[in-house]
């Protein structure tokens, strides 16, 4: 840390105000401003303005949504392989690869970014960092919410609503006017009946996979505030 203090206060010029467009430009920005705060520049987290951390929470927002909920709908698809419904490779019958490969296509989007969001976590010391990721893990965990609501929602209305048993039935009706074979409309109808429970196991597969996505990622700033209190005790960082 510089020993005369005029020289640690760094405000942003004016000219290199920071405006994150994407997640990963977000994290570049975080561990740039660390290694600042690091080196011994003091960071005020009156330095981020109103206007940047509505763009931190918007870019975690828009990341977090937008990438579970296409996880969200793959999860069905991903258990119904697990549950013998959907054939994978070809295969009605799935070997373990099989079904680990499609566990892993319903939650390994999810399970990466939130071990990505983990360590742009720990990358604060100062108020200037921790700022930028509380705005950004704000909107990441609001986006996650959302999504999960949605998801819980949509796949209990595709159970009760749109396969209810009457819309089955009037459903194979219009298949037999329509003078569709009778053992195609039967085998659809029983294959339907018996895969349309997948939707309300996949309501919750999302909600806990939901769950752990959150709590990763805030564990992991939780657990770098107690390295940082560590650090500053012993001396070897300096903030105010």
């Amino acid at each position: 840390m510089a020993k005369d203090d005029a020289t640690d206060i760094m405000p942003m010029p004016a000219g290199q105000e920071i405006h994150p467009k994407g997640l990963l430009e977000a994290i570049s920005f975080i561990e740039q401003n660390f290694s600042n705060e690091l080196g011994g520049a003091i960071l005020k987290e009156t330095f981020l303005t109103t206007k940047q951390r509505l763009e931190f929470f918007e870019v975690g927002f828009r990341g977090s949504f937008m990438s579970g909920l296409i996880s969200a709908l793959l999860t069905p698809i991903a258990i119904g392989v697990i549950e013998r419904y959907i054939p994978i490779f070809g295969d009605a019958d799935p070997s373990r690869f099989d079904m680990v490969f499609a566990f892993m296509l319903a939650v390994g989007y999810s399970l990466g970014l939130a071990i990505f969001l983990a360590y742009a976590s720990t990358k604060f010391v100062g108020g200037y960092t921790r700022a930028m990721i509380r705005n950004l893990l704000g909107g990441v965990v609001a986006g996650a919410v959302f999504k999960a609501i949605l998801a819980f929602l949509g796949f209990h209305f595709l159970y009760f609503v749109m396969l209810s048993d009457a819309n089955m039935q009037k459903g194979a009706q219009l298949l037999y006017k329509a003078h569709a074979p009778r053992n195609a409309v039967v085998s659809a109808y029983s294959w339907l009946y018996d895969f349309k429970p997948v939707f309300l196991t996949s309501a919750w597969f999302v909600l806990g996979v939901t769950l752990v996505f959150v709590l990763i990622p805030t564990t992991s700033m939780l657990l770098a505030r107690v390295r940082n209190r560590k650090l500053i005790k012993a001396g070897l960082v300096h903030v105010e």
